[in-house]
């Protein structure tokens, strides 16, 4: 049982519930988010995993990184997910801080994300091959140019080429593919266009923009 700290919808800590009472009672809570993108290459790196809090839903292409606070964590901590997840160790000074995303959305019935969302961008000048990505929850990546990425986010291409790495019983398989725009999660490409916003984001990074890099 994870414990996870409680806030009411201003911020404001308002106690501590394990992490599956949480999503029942649609309580506040804080969360670690990172886009990883490749600085020399210009791609970004998506996962894919098909569970969510235990929720089943199809394999679609998610952000890099995500995961729960623990109770007690401050923000920097959260760089414990990039290592579950993909198996590499930075520090927190190593990211940039993007800001914090309030939002709420309703999984099934039983499990409401309302959430505090700190992101952040990693750049990483590694091949996909370099990665080793560990953690059960995450079945493979997917690694795209940021150009193809944009066209994706704002619905001028329907599919774009794609390398993918995918977790197999004999290892990680790599092979080049193409990711349609229906393996994005829909909740991203909706009212606020979170992917949109992200990639935009890495555009500026990369442009040089590092103070007020708003998304």
């Amino acid at each position: 049982m994870t414990l996870i700290d409680i806030f009411d919808d201003r911020y404001q800590h308002r106690g501590v519930r394990d992490q599956a009472t949480a999503h029942r009672e649609a309580l506040w809570h804080r969360t670690f988010s990172c886009l990883v993108i490749n600085p020399t290459r210009r791609t970004v790196l998506l996962r894919k995993g098909p569970d969510r809090h235990g929720v089943e839903r199809p394999d679609y292409a998610d952000v890099t990184v995500g995961g729960h606070y623990h109770a007690g964590e401050d923000v920097p901590a959260g760089v414990r997910e990039i290592h579950k997840e993909l198996g590499l160790l930075v520090s927190y000074a190593d990211l940039h801080p993007l800001g914090v995303r309030q939002t709420t959305r309703t999984l099934a019935p039983d499990c409401i994300e309302r959430e505090f969302q700190h992101w952040h961008l990693l750049a990483l000048d590694l091949e996909l091959t370099d990665i080793p990505f560990a953690n059960a929850d995450v079945t493979g990546l997917v690694e795209l140019e940021l150009a193809h990425a944009l066209g994706l986010a704002d619905g001028t291409r329907p599919n774009v080429p794609a390398r993918y790495a995918t977790r197999t019983p004999e290892g990680v398989a790599y092979h080049e593919g193409t990711l349609p725009r229906v393996e994005l999660i829909p909740d991203h490409l909706g009212t606020d266009q979170l992917y949109l916003r992200l990639v935009v984001a890495a555009y500026r990074y990369l442009a040089g923009q590092r103070r007020y890099l708003f998304w």
